[in-house]
């Protein structure tokens, strides 16, 4: 039985080894360990959003210390918070991102260059992001290139070269048409594949072209290979640790008696804007970083505990799910007046208490105004001189005779 056991640990291992995917190389200054990694299709598309510069508007929905990790340490150069202008302009790098399409070969296929990174079921998100940007100067000061096929190759095809650089100063982009004839570009094209099927062979002296790029010309490098199978895109978030992500069963709700409320409170609930879940479970703890955006409402359900009951679920965007907080009932006052609760933050957790204190503080600043300006009237009044007609009819002391 042991050995039938081994046997097929060994079979599962091979068939993983075997299995294809996508492959991420990144070529930077980073220190980075001669080991392949293995990531999922989300954390590949957030490390590649980050070295293409691509993060402005892209909602990162990962909290795990582990991962966030991983994104600092492929992620490429990242401008320092506090540092000079000048020195940062010369040391910023420019950037060349190269994707290939449909190269299907196993990790076992790539033992001349092993990637930084293996992409477990790579989705199609990969393939439509990350595009070349038009017009790029204008907005973030990036000059942006799609690099042509090589002059030799014209049937060169399923190969993607973008290059970037930051403008410095008052220098203003190249035109297209000098592009080719840049010699990093022409030293490029002699090493670049044409087609997926030249990957394998062309791939040793392609990495080592870059790495040159890297000492000399200050150029980072992404590579990604992409195989001809990708896995739909939006996919639910599921890097984070198993126990932390996965979908969280509904507590069952046992029955219970309606209450008696008086006929004022129940028209009282029936107008207030409530749309509080009946799911939500008491024993549930936050994260203490919640997302600003999920890629789907069951993540948001599952990560907001409903929104704390206060609140529900709706799709903000494209892609994007948040959470609408709501407004509860608080009490019903014997009078028929109802006393309420209006609730906030990502996860409908605070209490907003936004409209009470600017009410409070107008209130406050008002007050102080006329309190001011009735000090300012009384001393202005009791400093002004007496009217000459109240001395008028005093007559001086006498001498006497």
């Amino acid at each position: 039985m042991k050995s039938v056991a081994l046997l097929a640990s060994c079979a599962a291992l091979a068939h993983h080894v075997a299995a294809q995917g996508a492959y991420l190389y990144t070529i930077d200054n980073s220190v980075v360990s001669s080991s392949t990694g293995m990531i999922d299709s989300e954390l590949a598309s957030a490390i590649i959003a980050r070295r293409r510069a691509l993060t402005d508007d892209r909602v990162l929905g990962i909290t795990n210390e582990a991962l966030l990790q991983d994104i600092n340490v492929y992620g490429g150069y990242q401008a320092p918070l506090f540092a000079d202008a000048d020195r940062e302009k010369k040391e910023r790098p420019g950037k060349m991102f190269i994707r290939i399409t449909d190269v299907d070969l196993n990790i076992n296929d790539l033992d001349a260059a092993m990637p930084d990174l293996w992409i477990q079921e790579p989705t199609q998100d990969l393939l439509t992001d990350f595009k070349h940007i038009p017009r790029r100067h204008r907005t973030e000061g990036i000059c942006e290139y799609i690099v042509p096929p090589s002059m030799n190759t014209p049937g060169a095809y399923g190969v993607e070269v973008i290059l970037s650089y930051h403008l410095d100063g008052d220098t203003l982009c190249l035109s297209p048409a000098e592009i080719p004839t840049l010699p990093i570009i022409m030293s490029l094209h002699s090493f670049l594949p044409s087609k997926p099927k030249e990957v394998k062979s062309k791939l040793p002296s392609l990495i080592r072209i870059l790495k040159h790029f890297c000492a000399t010309e200050n150029i980072e490098s992404t590579v990604l290979f992409l195989p001809s199978k990708l896995y739909p895109s939006t996919k639910p978030s599921t890097h984070e640790h198993e126990h932390e992500h996965r979908a969280r069963s509904v507590p069952v709700q046992s029955k219970e008696e309606p209450l008696d409320l008086p006929a004022a409170a129940t028209s009282a609930a029936s107008i207030i804007d409530d749309v509080t879940p009946t799911n939500a479970s008491a024993n549930f703890t936050l994260p203490s970083v919640i997302p600003s955006c999920f890629s789907s409402k069951s993540a948001c359900e599952n990560t907001t505990n409903f929104c704390s009951g206060h609140g529900d679920c709706y799709k903000a965007h494209t892609n994007c799910f948040k959470c609408k907080c709501g407004t509860t009932l608080a009490r019903v006052n014997e009078d028929g007046t109802k006393k309420t609760v209006q609730w906030g933050g990502a996860a409908c957790e605070k209490k907003d208490v936004s409209v009470p204190f600017l009410l409070f503080a107008s209130f406050g600043v008002l007050m102080a105004v006329l309190i001011a300006g009735a000090i300012g009237m009384l001393f202005k009044m009791g400093s002004e001189p007496l009217p000459s007609v109240i001395g008028a009819g005093v007559a001086g002391p006498k001498a006497g005779k």
